[in-house]
This record gives structure tokens, sequence and C-alpha cells, in this order.
């Protein structure tokens, strides 16, 4: 159930103001802060309420979002804050990318070199992903905004991702056909492990899609029904040998045939590295409590020791008892500074 705007979260920080769109498993909301500057919301469809798991999906979501805030890189949104709870949903506020997806781009067939570019963009996102244990297990290009008036893309759409080594939730009754186009058959299973090449196969199947304006036989009919996988190259000519041959080979339906790495994929597109420009605002630090507690502490501590020798100091000069004149005074030996 989608909620009615204009609606408020967090006391009136946040005001909700449109749907934005409707994934497998969430709601994204374009949503204004106080300040009157657009961002976007996402939580959790509550109609998974009925899931058996659905506490634990929460959980899962909760948990990755805090993983998926470390995962800066300019061609990766935002994260605003730490995710917080709103009519028993949990929410994730981000930036806005004033933009369009490239699932809605204008033209149906992209120039190689263009596909290329935003491709490396985001492959080079997904290994900031991998290097932090995650996959995302929705790359597709309704999830890859570009900025408006440049060659950005920017990945979005984190709310499928998990760990490596998490369990899996089936995707096969909450996708549509055109999404399954780029569903690798192990999120349909639950005994195939996670892992890069889930986002490899994937990115391969967006960069089809940009070259051919097709959209990727489904691996579960290519299982299923022995349906073969068009090459991109018979459907548009103009697509050179070897992006052809490393776009099948990213998209084999064998795990373990696929490349190791987003970065083997890229070098064997040819790509290399592109030159990091970071586009995003600086985020806001957070405030480490424990740590400034800590240092405060230790603050204090010192203070109290300095005043403690300073006071006994002071007691020793001017309190301190004249010797008795009948006996000889002998100084006390002072210590050595600290």
């Amino acid at each position: 159930m989608v909620w009615a705007v204009p609606k408020q979260l967090q006391g009136g920080k946040y005001t909700l103001e449109s749907v934005l769109g409707r994934g497998r498993f969430g709601i994204t909301y374009l949503a204004k802060d106080e300040k009157g500057d657009r961002i976007v919301v996402k939580t959790l469809d509550n109609q998974l309420l009925n899931q058996p798991d659905f506490k634990r999906l929460q959980e899962r979501f909760v948990q990755e979002a805090f993983k998926l805030a470390k995962c800066k890189h300019p061609h990766i949104v935002r994260l605003l804050e730490d995710p917080f709870q709103e009519d028993d949903l949990w929410c994730i506020a981000m930036e806005y990318i004033d933009g369009i997806d490239l699932a809605h781009r204008q033209k149906n067939i992209l120039p190689e070199a263009d596909a290329l570019q935003y491709i490396q963009q985001i492959g080079e996102a997904l290994t900031v992903v991998h290097q932090n244990n995650l996959v995302h297990r929705d790359v597709k290009p309704a999830n890859i905004m570009i900025r408006a008036g440049s060659k950005e893309a920017v990945l979005i759409d984190f709310g499928l991702a998990r760990g490596i080594d998490s369990k899996k939730l089936s995707v096969s009754n909450l996708e549509t056909e055109a999404e399954a186009g780029f569903t690798p058959p192990e999120l349909y299973s639950h005994t195939i492990e996670l892992g890069a090449y889930t986002d490899i196969y994937s990115l391969a199947a967006t960069l089809y899609n940009l070259l051919t304006g097709q959209i990727p036989t489904s691996a579960k009919e290519r299982l299923q029904n022995h349906t073969p996988l068009p090459e991109p190259k018979d459907l548009n000519p103009k697509i050179s040998d070897n992006i052809n041959r490393n776009i099948l080979w990213a998209m084999d339906l064998d795990p373990k045939k696929r490349p190791k790495s987003i970065q083997a994929w890229l070098d064997s597109l040819g790509l290399k590295p592109a030159p990091v420009v970071n586009t995003n605002e600086p985020e806001p630090r957070r405030i480490n409590y424990e740590l400034w507690l800590t240092i405060i502490g230790l603050i204090l501590a010192v203070i109290a020791i300095f005043t403690g020798i300073f006071q006994q100091d002071i007691r020793e000069i001017f309190i301190k008892p004249s010797p008795s004149p009948t006996e000889k005074s002998t100084p006390t030996p002072t210590k050595p500074p600290n």
C-alpha cells in the first residue's frame, strides 16, 4: 500500500510529495526537507507485511542501509542520514538525482561509446559495493540515473542489496517480465550463493539492452524452455566483436563461468579506469558520541590530576609547618616532572 501524500515524516523534517516508483520490494517517494530541497525517501512495501519473513526483511533493510553508507562513490546515490522508522516501516532518505533513468532514455539504441561510458561508471561503483561485501542484486536500466545536463550515471535503488553471505528472498513472484531480463538465475535459487558475478550478469544485460534496444531473454526462460539468448550483434550489427563476446560471457547461466570480478570484465571490454570526479556535495559528518565522551573524560581526568598536583604544591609552600627549633629539618625530596 502506498502512503497518501502529502505526508510528513520525522515530525515534519521530511514531507512526501509524490510516488516516484514502485519496485519488487520497495516504494520510492519524492519528498522535500525542511529547507525545501528535494530528496528521495525509500521504504519497504507494507504489502510484504503478510510474508512470514517480513521482520527479517526489515532488519536486513536497516542493516544493509548502514553498510551502504560506507559505499561512497560519485556514481552511487548518497544517503543523507541513518534509517529511521515511520508507521512500523523503516525509511531511507537519499539525495535526489535530477535527471532521467536509462529505461526512459530518449534513444532506444545508444552508440557503443556512450553505452560503455555508462557501464564503466556503474561498474566502478559496483566494485566499491563488492569491496564492502555487498551485492546490489537489482542492476538494470531503471536503476541507473543520468544526471541532467551530463553523461554521469548514478546507481540507485539499493533496497535489494544484501550481504554476499546472506540468505536470499526469491524474486520469482515479485518481478515483471521486463525486470526478469536483467535477473541472473541464482536469484531464483535458494541454494546458489550470491557473489560479484550476480551483478556482473545484470550489468551485462543492461549493456545488452543499451546496445540493442531489446530486453534480453530471461534466465528463467533460457533454463526452463532452453530458449537461446540472441547474440547482441545479430540485433545490432554495429556492435563490435569484442563487446558482443564479453556480453555473452558475462551473461552465462553458470555463475562460475562468468568473469570473476567487475574490474576483470571492464578490462576485457577494453575500458581503462577513469579518473574519479566527485559530483556529490560533502556529506555532513556524523558525531561519534562514544568517542567524544571518551575524549571529554580523558580531558577531565587530566585536569583533575594537574589540579591535584597544583593544590598539593600550594599546600607544601604555604601550609607546611615550620621545623622544630630543637630539630634539624631535612628537605623533602621533590619528584621529577612528569
